[in-house]
């Protein structure tokens, strides 16, 4: 048996590898889709706010090569949009930009008013209302069984598996006792304005980060990125704050109806730790911190746990019927 500790993206793209290849696994957690962070990320591909470059860079290719395979599915909740990467000054092409097959600079034309420069890519956009719910029927398909609790130290979850991967995000905090993992606060808002079709990025305003995402029906926008706030609680100020730059990516934004104001807690930390801990009673793999990139990041990084279990794995299940 295998033990996967959380049940947001990270850690279903986990279990998905793991139940799919025949290996026995289930998920514990305290809080299951859809209360989990995963849930409130705008969740859109780009690899924002998470470190080391190099790893990071591998990681977001192999979720691209992904997100992309599974776009236009209906039952995924994966479309691709264009990206619109704007900036205020001249800008060298993105560290990033090898990562996607499509890359190229704005025309002076296709920027909104106001940005110096900018560039376009094919981007999925990961509605996590649908996305997650598949995840999970995708593991439930392949055998895999979600125990909700909630745990005090990974040797409870070592008392039942030899292999444990540790998918707990901010949890990490306590449940390893690792003092680098800190909360990133987001506030986003829910608009209704179906015309808009295009993600707008503008990452680096005066003011603050600025995005608009459609999502078929509606758009999500943002947005805050707070280091080491845990408040929960919308802030009015806030969403006007992000209404505010988000008109000036679209007008349309500005008198969009409102459906929700949202607050997540992303996972920070200085680098993502994807890495294995042999212990005294088992291995355990981590796959946590991966700031505001989780879903960019999330099959990259899973991928790369799957393989750090290496020959740890218990055997393979066999199937019946």
């Amino acid at each position: 048996m295998i033990v996967v500790v959380g049940c947001g993206v990270a850690g279903l793209t986990c279990a998905v590898l793991l139940a799919e290849a025949g290996r026995p696994v289930e998920i514990w957690a305290a809080a299951l889709p859809p209360r989990t962070t995963s849930n409130v990320a705008a969740a859109f591909w780009y690899p924002y706010g998470a470190f080391p470059r190099d790893r990071v860079l591998a990681w977001a290719r192999v979720s691209y090569d992904r997100f992309t395979a599974l776009a236009g599915r209906t039952d995924t909740g994966v479309r691709m949009h264009r990206l619109l990467d704007l900036y205020h000054e001249p800008k060298e092409q993105p560290w990033w930009a090898a990562a996607v097959p499509e890359h190229r600079r704005l025309a002076p034309h296709e920027r909104p008013a106001g940005f110096a420069d900018g560039f376009v890519l094919p981007s999925p956009v990961v509605d996590t209302r649908r996305y997650l719910p598949y995840l999970m029927a995708r593991f439930a398909e392949a055998g895999g069984r979600i125990v909700q609790r909630r745990l005090r130290s990974l040797d409870e979850a070592l008392e039942r598996a030899p292999v444990v991967i540790n998918c707990s995000g901010l949890g990490a905090r306590t449940l390893v006792s690792d003092p680098q993992v800190y909360p990133i606060r987001g506030q986003l808002v829910h608009v209704e304005a179906p015309g808009i079709t295009d993600i707008l990025l503008d990452e680096h305003g005066r003011e603050g980060l600025a995005y608009v995402v459609p999502r078929g029906d509606h758009c999500v926008i943002g947005g805050t990125a707070s280091p080491h706030d845990d408040d929960r609680s919308t802030r009015p100020a806030e969403t006007e704050g992000i209404v505010d730059r988000c008109a000036r990516l679209d007008p349309r934004i500005a008198s969009a109806p409102r459906r929700a104001e949202v607050v997540g807690l992303r996972p920070g930390r200085a680098t993502v730790r994807v890495e294995a801990e042999p212990r005294r009673e088992g291995l355990v793999v981590h796959d946590y911190g991966h700031g505001g990139a989780g879903v960019t990041l999330s099959w990259g990084c899973a991928e790369e746990a799957v393989r750090l279990c290496g020959d740890a794995l218990p055997p393979v299940a066999a199937r019946t019927g």
